[in-house]
């Protein structure tokens, strides 16, 4: 039993060696083929919106070996409208001898974040490639492992012009290329704050702002007593993080998580301020919760 299960290993691993030193240029397009009636494509959901949420099958009715590829920036259509599309985000270059039938699952996200999930089964059109934003972001994550929550808000932020201030920079900074390549697209500066979402059962994106996080450092020039507080763009204040507490003189850093459920949309700042009327920082933040 173990001898059979090696030797499976090892075959998948050459299979997959051989298909990665392949010449890429034979590789065609799942839209071209899609076009040759001998070549049979049916794409389908596994019930899911992140990761390898797709399967494709190939059915090769040719006398000749097909090399398919489904491309990183290609959008998949759902034949269900209420039903989210799902963007490709990993290239999936595959072999098919003759008079086979192969499936393989496809890596993609959600790009529809107020459609419903699609549900096991759905089926899916072969779509078409995106523009050039879309291809940008494509191409990034094909090159690099990402977390998951930063890789949909990412989709999203391109898809649906959700803020970027959703995709956290993660555990090292690990997604912080993905978070600086969406921040180059649209044009602004990297977020200093994140902000979650609550979670519903019901429905993918609630659009419903849960939290703010992030770090302020400040410098005291001496000793003094330290506020932070948070002020709508009337000046009035929604939050105190912290209320006359003893710092001492040099470099500072306060980490917060600050509960935003039901805040309105609107700017807000944040104030460090040194012995009640001296300002030492202030940082803005933003609630919108108008997305495509």
């Amino acid at each position: 039993m173990k001898i059979k299960s090696i030797l499976t290993l090892l075959l998948i691993v050459l299979f997959a060696g051989n298909i990665f030193s392949a010449d890429r240029t034979k590789f065609i397009s799942i839209e071209k083929l899609s076009l040759n009636s001998a070549i049979i494509i049916k794409l389908s959901s596994k019930g899911g919106h992140q990761g390898f949420c797709m399967e494709v099958l190939f059915e090769n009715n040719t006398f000749d070996t097909c090399f398919a590829w489904v491309e990183a920036g290609r959008r998949l259509i759902s034949e269900d409208e209420k039903q989210q599309d799902i963007f490709i985000v990993k290239n999936l270059y595959v072999v098919i001898e003759p008079s086979k039938k192969k499936k393989f699952y496809i890596f993609g996200f959600c790009c529809q974040s107020h459609d419903a999930s699609p549900r096991l089964g759905s089926v899916f059109q072969v779509g078409k490639m995106e523009g050039k934003d879309w291809q940008a972001v494509a191409s990034v994550i094909a090159d690099h492992d990402f977390d998951f929550p930063a890789i949909q808000y990412a989709v999203w932020a391109i898809s649906n012009d959700h803020p970027i201030s959703s995709i956290d920079k993660g555990k090292d900074d690990r997604n912080l290329l993905l978070l600086k390549t969406i921040a180059d697209i649209k044009h602004i500066e990297l977020p200093w704050y994140n902000i979650d979402y609550k979670q519903e059962s019901s429905q993918v994106f609630s659009n419903k702002p849960s939290h703010i996080y992030s770090e302020i450092n400040y410098n005291l020039a001496y000793y003094g007593e330290v506020s932070i507080v948070v002020r709508d763009k009337y000046g009035i204040v929604q939050a105190t993080l912290l209320d006359g507490v003893p710092k001492d003189k040099g470099l500072n850093a306060y980490f917060f998580d600050l509960d935003i459920a039901g805040w309105k949309d609107g700017f807000y700042t944040f104030e460090v301020v040194q012995d009640g009327n001296k300002i030492i920082v202030k940082r803005k933040f933003e609630i919108n919760t108008k997305v495509n």
